[in-house]
């Protein structure tokens, strides 16, 4: 395999990675409103509910985490090659 191709294997992993980021933070988002729903409607108890807010939350902050590491290393990555393109190299000059 060549560089070329290891390169878009690198980025379709990125992209995937901050879609897979992106759904778990909407779908809890949606389950965390599920819950509400369910409280207001007296189908759930507020212990229940606490707890599985709780744990929504908590799945959302950790998709929310992967989400900003895995971009963030993507943005620095482009950056990189920006600017070792242009010739910057790393004494300035």
């Amino acid at each position: 395999m060549g560089p070329v191709e290891s390169a878009i294997l690198v980025w379709l992993a990125i992209g995937a990675g901050i879609a897979a980021g992106v759904f778990v933070v909407a779908r809890s988002a949606v389950q965390i409103g599920s819950v509400a729903y369910r409280v207001m409607e007296k189908q759930m108890a507020g212990k229940v509910a606490a707890r599985e807010t709780a744990l929504l939350t908590l799945a959302l902050v950790a998709g929310l985490v992967v989400t900003a590491f895995v971009a963030g290393y993507a943005i620095f990555a482009i950056f990189g090659t920006i600017l070792q393109s242009s010739g910057f190299t790393e004494n300035g000059s």
